[in-house]
């Protein structure tokens, strides 16, 4: 029996490395491609303030992604733990989204003064794929098919070098990324069976599936609006250019925190499908462990930002420099709170989440918008830490009390 237990012990840990190796190379790519190739070269053909507007409406299009399509996909798989499900029950969620973002679409373009019928129905359809693509990653978590997971990213990124070495041919920075999104649901389809009929059976239980999925909604919602606050707020309430600096300050930052995003996922996988037990002494650690990531990486993010935007943005370099510690320091602590959200979720229920969320949501509307107008772009970076900072310390605190001894 103990050799038999130990090879299961080894199987486990080496696939748990196989899954883990999967994701983070599948968010290297993905983000490497974005910030390295297909940001700058949108940027090199519409030019550094004409490209604050760009980062503002990808953002809106990230906040319904983030918010509604990983609401989608964190719901199922609580749901598979706990519930039953069938597509249906999301397939109808992502169709009521998908009516949302016309509205949203209307007056994120009013609001950039671009809205034009043409600009409309390409960026509604940016955001509907998008949203959809945000929960297609499920297939691959609830089967824990982290090689899949990793091609899906690759055919994510394929599509959007296609469509920026074909951007000067349909006239519309949108297209890069929708060929990307469309090519990811094109895999997801022909891989899984999310995507499959029947396409509106729903399960015995549907109602509390929905109930979930409009509180993790509301939860991510407040989480995602924080996360591009430095687009929009920049952009309300300081300037275009202004968006495009502070993008450049902090953009190492959301590249090394972004890998985070395979760390959420193996752990909600292997909770949901697994039962791992969590103790309080082992959410110490993981904390303690997660604060020290967010500090060395933090100075090594700095160093790296200085050759980086030297390189790929000398026009802004001088104006962006002054900013990148504090602005990669918030960032980090941003997302590794996050990252123990997802942890405390499987064992704390999701109303909890929208609770933190909102507190921090309350923080932010005091500290970093005010900030914002009194003093620019120092007071947003500095915003954003001492919010992420609080944000941190009350996930860990709440952790402690509700995960078992």
């Amino acid at each position: 029996m103990s050799s038999s237990f130990y090879k299961n012990t080894l199987g486990f840990f080496k696939k748990l490395s196989k899954d883990f190796l999967f994701s983070v190379l599948a968010l290297i790519i993905y983000n490497g491609a974005l910030q390295l190739v297909i940001y700058p070269g949108i940027k090199s053909v519409v030019g550094a303030d004409a490209f604050g507007t760009v980062l503002y409406l990808i953002s809106v299009v990230s906040i319904m992604g983030a918010g509604f399509g990983t609401a989608a996909s964190y719901s199922r798989m609580i749901a598979k733990k706990d519930r039953t499900q069938e597509n249906g029950d999301y397939n109808i969620f992502l169709l009521i989204v998908s009516v949302i973002s016309i509205p949203v679409t209307a007056v994120a373009l009013y609001v950039t003064n671009s809205l034009t019928p043409a600009m409309f129905a390409l960026v509604l359809l940016l955001m509907v794929v998008t949203v959809f693509r945000y929960y297609a990653d499920v297939q691959y978590r609830m089967d824990i098919r982290f090689r899949d997971y990793f091609l899906f990213f690759v055919a994510v990124t394929a599509g959007y070098l296609i469509g920026l070495f074909i951007y000067k041919h349909f006239g519309s920075w949108a297209w890069v990324l929708i060929i990307g999104e469309v090519l990811g649901l094109l895999f997801t389809f022909f891989s899984g069976k999310i995507f499959r009929s029947p396409y509106f059976k729903v399960s015995d239980s549907f109602k509390v599936n929905m109930k979930s999925l409009w509180l993790i909604s509301a939860s991510n919602l407040l989480a995602a609006l924080i996360l591009h606050s430095d687009r929009i707020l920049i952009r309300l309430a300081v300037g275009d250019r202004e968006v495009t600096v502070f993008y450049t300050a902090s953009v190492i930052g959301k590249i090394v925190a972004l890998l985070t995003t395979p760390i959420n996922g193996i752990v909600i996988s292997y909770l949901t499908n697994y039962k791992i037990k969590l103790d309080k002494k082992k959410f110490t650690l993981i904390t303690g462990a997660a604060l020290g990531v967010a500090v060395v990486g933090t100075f090594v993010c700095t160093l790296v930002s200085h050759i980086f935007v030297m390189l790929l943005h000398p026009d802004v370099y001088a104006e962006a420099k002054g900013l990148f510690l504090v602005a990669n320091l918030g960032q980090l602590l941003y997302f590794i709170s996050g990252s123990l959200m997802v942890v405390i979720l499987a064992f704390t229920g999701e109303k909890l989440q929208l609770y933190i969320n909102g507190i921090y949501t309350a923080l932010f509307a005091v500290m970093v918008i005010p900030a914002a107008v009194m003093f620019g772009l120092n007071g947003v970076a500095w915003g954003l830490v001492i919010v992420s900072v609080i944000r941190f310390v009350v996930v860990y605190l709440i952790g402690i009390k509700d995960i078992e001894k």
